[in-house]
């Protein structure tokens, strides 16, 4: 396994024997930045300094090497994972191999939507057995009523994954510091009893169906293209998706989707800005009714769970396809996050005071990547899943991080 940066430059004239890997490390890092559709293989090329020629010689094409990516990543896990049944090993091994392999959620929740199904498929086996044996080692020995360990495995994975989607606001030595301690008090959460709270879902908790086409539209046009664009994005990926798709599904021919917004990316950009508003209303009722910062907390998790539930397309699409925003417009939502989860900071702070800023920010970030993670798995959503979620996520904030 390679441990030279990414970005290390290759001299033309000289054939590393590490050539291929640098150029594989080169490719997923920049898959992840701007998103497959986005990479040229010029640029890979560029990346690594070297000729598209010479790349070539290695990869045949893009596809080929978003799928390597796929497995390499994948291959880590499997290893990390093979033959261990104590689930405190296997968060240990699971933390120790995320530094190189923290790209897989973001490439796969954006992008496997460019790799044939046969691929895909065979891809979604190998992540699922990645999750279910974490579960089996999480549920040996756990009381019956215990947080399903399945939810546990997945907001492990969610969370050695997030620095694929956000940097830790640590410094590094401090990373996997912070991450283990996080994984670790998710392992526990799911080896006691189970006091989720009564989360009895309403009709607006229940989650967005998959097939955007499968419930009632509104009336209004704008809305209903809105809606049905957000929950395609979700689940074929915003560059696998066109203005033809979204009209098949509202009932309008595609060039009519003009008459409301003026491109995709409008569309997209409607969808991430309804999402923070929705989050910045419920953390300000929260805010307003709260007596002291823990209740807050335990008010703000289960508002979130509840949200992130309800439309885990909103959030599947903020986290993987917002890049596909404009310079301006991902500023203004990166802006919006950074004080939303600022917010959150301060109250861990009044709870925590012996954690530095930087810490609880990180645990913020981690706490809110278990719901975010869990919410995106199909076969968990469901009524019990948000008390799981925020009991999973409150054990993450509480987590104590050692010295």
């Amino acid at each position: 396994m390679t441990t030279l940066p990414a970005d290390a430059v290759v001299d033309r004239r000289t054939r590393p024997k590490d050539r291929k890997q640098r150029i594989l490390i080169k490719a997923a890092e920049l898959f992840r930045a701007s998103g497959y559709a986005a990479v040229a293989m010029s640029d890979i090329a560029a990346g690594v300094g070297i000729g598209p020629s010479a790349l070539y010689r290695h990869y045949r094409n893009k596809q080929e090497l978003l799928l390597a990516a796929f497995d390499q990543a994948l291959s880590r896990y499997e290893e990390a994972v093979r033959g261990v049944d104590d689930p405190f090993e296997v968060a240990r091994n699971v933390v120790g191999i995320a530094a190189q392999s923290q790209t897989l959620d973001a490439l796969w929740s954006r992008d496997k939507g460019h790799v044939g199904p046969v691929a895909r498929s065979e891809l979604r086996v190998r992540i699922v057995e990645v999750s279910e044996t974490i579960a089996a080692a999480i549920a040996k020995d756990a009381p019956p009523d215990a947080v399903p360990a399945d939810a546990a495995a997945w907001s492990i994975l969610a969370m050695v994954n997030w620095p694929g989607h956000r940097p830790l606001p640590v410094p590094p030595g401090d990373r996997d510091r912070v991450l283990s301690a996080a994984v670790r008090a998710a392992v526990e959460c799911a080896r006691r009893p189970d006091s989720s709270p009564d989360m009895a879902p309403r009709v607006t908790d229940l989650p967005v169906p998959m097939d955007p086409g499968s419930g009632l539209l509104p009336v209004a046009r704008r809305e209903a293209v809105l809606n049905a664009a957000i929950t395609m994005f979700a689940v074929h990926g915003y560059s696998n998706v066109s203005l033809d798709d979204i009209g098949d599904v509202v009932g309008i021919a595609g060039p009519s989707v003009y008459n409301h917004f003026s491109s995709k990316r409008e569309l997209l950009a409607c969808g991430l800005d309804r999402a923070v508003a929705a989050m910045w209303l419920e953390l300000g009722q929260v805010l307003s009714r709260s007596v002291d910062a823990a209740q807050a907390l335990d008010d703000l998790l289960a508002c979130y769970a509840r949200f992130a539930q309800a439309h885990w397309d909103l959030i599947a699409v903020s986290l993987s396809h917002s890049v596909a925003l404009d310079d301006e417009a991902l500023l203004a939502l990166a802006r919006a996050y950074q004080d939303y989860v600022g917010e959150w900071r301060r109250l861990v702070q009044a709870c925590r005071p012996e954690l530095r800023s930087d810490e609880a920010h990180a645990l913020v970030e981690l706490a809110l990547a278990v719901i975010n993670g869990v919410v995106r798995v199909d076969n968990l959503r469901g009524p019990a899943l948000p008390g799981h979620a925020q009991l999973l996520a409150k054990a993450v904030l509480n987590a104590p991080l050692p010295v």
